[in-house]
């Protein structure tokens, strides 16, 4: 649970929660977990299965994905404020890449069951979080579609077609 009014400010500016009251924030923050990461540890392996709804409260994060052996490509930078595991969260399949401390970091973080709890027990709050996570999984999709465009025109172009 968010241990301040930091904290609070913290979520209540997170896009994730855009558009929640205070009692809302409240409500959701008692199905929370208070976690501190230290810089270099890896939040979430990719190919391994977690269930879980992290929000970068401190720190910054990078994500990872392994292009080739040992060779990883950085897909998103975290700042405060960020959500991410929402993928194996929804789908419960592995995870899609690593998430990792790019400094010491505290998050808080709603385990699958928990967000079972809150959907058991305060149906509307549990569907406008996950209409956010959902509202936010298709601009996700969006960026990555302008961005396959343009590795594919960057393609053409360095073989000349057209």
């Amino acid at each position: 649970m968010p241990a301040n009014s930091t904290d609070s400010a913290v979520l209540a500016a997170a896009p994730l929660f855009e558009g929640f009251t205070p009692a809302e924030l409240q409500t959701v923050s008692r199905y929370m977990d208070t976690q501190r990461v230290p810089r270099g540890q890896v939040f979430i392996w990719e190919g391994q299965t977690h269930r879980c709804l992290f929000v970068l409260m401190e720190g910054r994060a990078v994500v990872t994905k392994v292009v080739r052996g040992e060779v990883e490509s950085v897909l998103a930078r975290l700042e405060q404020g960020a959500h991410f595991g929402e993928l194996s969260l929804i789908d419960n399949r592995p995870a899609a890449g690593n998430v990792t401390a790019e400094t010491d970091c505290r998050v808080v973080k709603i385990p699958w069951d928990r967000l079972q709890q809150l959907q058991h027990e305060d149906p509307a709050l549990f569907g406008k979080l996950a209409w956010s996570m959902l509202q936010d999984l298709t601009r996700k999709l969006r960026v990555t579609n302008r961005k396959v465009q343009e590795a594919v025109l960057w393609g053409l172009d360095a073989f000349a077609m057209e």
